[in-house]
């Protein structure tokens, strides 16, 4: 049976607890977890504010600002929190409308069977309340349906028209090397074709045209992205489309003329460029949007 994926962000500013929570998350019975940490609430805030994790763990020294940091500069009420507490701290934050939230008490981290019962616990009941079939399930599923057919037809789309603009450089590049056998009135008028060409394969409108095409099932996608990191580029712009179209490494070389290895190396430049931390996966960050 294929284990099941879960995120975990770990908010920590105590270098020898967040130690032992990581041995602890190594493994939960059942689930495949990726784990975040962060030594600062800002840090956790900024991840939160573009994931969905399965699970947020509290261990600040001051935990009750921590989750008031998180309602009011995140306000993502559906994710459970973890907090640890000390036996001697007030628990009161514990109690409000607004989060879902379990405790755990600091004395008992060693119990490393007892704590990863309780994530679990927490994933099972996470899992059982997202599974209650709304009563919209069927609309929906027609319209997830659609979205997956249209992002499909998009990529074809992509593909297709730069497979038009490879042909029409090999058809420029086989005119050029015509020029020099040619008479003087043929070679003006075979330069003249080149120019089309190079016009027709630089013009924006195909930019356009593609956002115009992507923006109806990203509504919205570019114009945020673009906001939260105006220093992309054009071609920045076109690969995190990419990526949100779930487009493979091998598309992504094809469309870009690049190697595998230039692949891997864009992605680190686009993560350094838009300051994510290195542990957050550029494509979840992107789907996240």
């Amino acid at each position: 049976m294929m284990k099941e994926e879960k995120t975990i962000v770990i908010g920590c500013d105590q270098s020898d607890i967040l130690a032992i929570l990581l041995d602890r998350l190594k493994t939960i019975p059942n689930f495949l977890v990726n784990v975040i940490s962060v030594s600062r609430i800002a840090d956790l805030l900024s991840i939160t504010k573009s994931l969905y994790p399965s699970l947020l763990i509290f261990n600040f020294r001051n935990n009750q600002n921590a989750i008031e940091d998180f309602n009011r500069f995140v306000n993502k009420p559906e994710i459970p929190l973890l907090c640890i507490y000390n036996h001697y701290d007030s628990q009161s934050y514990l109690f409000n409308d607004k989060n879902i939230i379990f405790s755990y008490a600091l004395d008992s981290i060693n119990n490393k069977a007892y704590f990863t019962s309780t994530v679990r616990s927490i994933f099972l009941l996470n899992n059982q309340s997202q599974n209650a079939p709304p009563a919209t399930s069927l609309a929906t599923q027609a319209i997830e349906k659609d979205l997956t057919r249209t992002n499909r037809n998009m990529s074809r789309y992509v593909l297709e028209l730069d497979q038009k603009l490879e042909v029409l450089h090999s058809v420029k590049e086989r005119i050029k090397t015509l020029c020099p056998t040619v008479d003087n009135a043929t070679r003006m008028e075979l330069l003249s074709i080149v120019n089309a060409i190079k016009t027709s394969a630089n013009d924006t409108k195909l930019w356009e045209d593609f956002k115009l095409y992507f923006e109806k099932t990203n509504p919205n996608f570019l114009l945020l992205l673009a906001k939260k990191h105006p220093q992309l580029t054009t071609k920045d712009l076109k690969y995190c489309c990419y990526l949100k179209m779930n487009m493979s490494n091998d598309d992504i070389r094809s469309l870009l003329g690049i190697n595998q290895e230039s692949v891997r190396t864009h992605k680190y430049r686009l993560k350094k460029k838009m300051r994510l931390n290195k542990e957050l996966d550029l494509h979840t960050y992107l789907k996240a949007i």
